[in-house]
């Protein structure tokens, strides 16, 4: 199987977790991984070389063709955002799905996506793209969740609608066919009993908004 080669724009934890990703799957090579400081090039992280940065990826694409997609290895909503936006008009983002993972072939999933070990997607789920799915986490059947979201571990999800650019934290439920809005932040271990405002901030059992997210 040829194997296609990419670039992860980032140097840190998140990077770091999405090679250890790309490591148990064998249709992706990484080329090289972006750094936004000149200081870090020419470094190693987990045995792959920071090639350049991120002012130099439109040369380094151009003098290596065969460097066919990117993936975004940074964990934070607001960034992520903001090089989405600029990554995708120069080069295809790539989902990561580790074998371990099960996702249903009657869901429907967009691109630049991860989906870690015993992460579960069911059928007639779609997600968009750019999300982050942790280990040990479960989408129940017909959910639409939106661009951009971060779902950490061992959530339960039996939802209706996620918005973009939310994060779910460890351990949360989201109950049966509640909506949470965009740009939200659902805290660890809360429990979603009914439907969360956009740019809301939620923590507790049941989860009661405790300010706004200012985005």
């Amino acid at each position: 199987m040829k194997k296609e080669r990419i670039i992860i724009i980032g140097i840190g934890q998140h990077a770091q977790m999405i090679i250890d990703n790309i490591d148990q799957i064998n249709n992706i090579e990484i080329f090289g991984l972006i750094a936004a400081d000149k200081a870090d090039v020419g470094k190693k992280v987990m045995g792959h070389e920071v090639v350049c940065t991120d002012d130099e990826v439109d040369a380094l694409l151009m003098d290596n063709p065969d460097i066919c997609g990117y993936f975004l290895g940074v964990g934070d909503l607001r960034i992520r955002q903001r090089l989405v936006a600029k990554y995708d008009a120069k080069i295809r983002a790539v989902n990561i799905i580790h074998p371990a993972a099960i996702i249903s072939r009657y869901a429907q999933i967009g691109t630049g996506n991860v989906f870690e070990a015993y992460t579960k997607i069911a059928n007639g789920v779609t997600v968009g793209s750019h999300c982050i799915v942790n280990s040990f986490t479960s989408v129940n059947h017909d959910q639409t969740v939106g661009n951009n979201v971060l779902i950490a571990g061992s959530v339960s999800m039996a939802g209706k609608t996620i918005g973009d650019n939310t994060l779910i934290a460890d351990g949360a439920s989201i109950g049966f066919k509640r909506n949470v809005g965009c740009c939200c932040i659902i805290g660890d271990g809360a429990v979603i009993t009914k439907d969360v405002p956009d740019y809301s901030i939620v923590y507790g059992n049941p989860a009661r908004k405790v300010r706004d997210n200012v985005w």
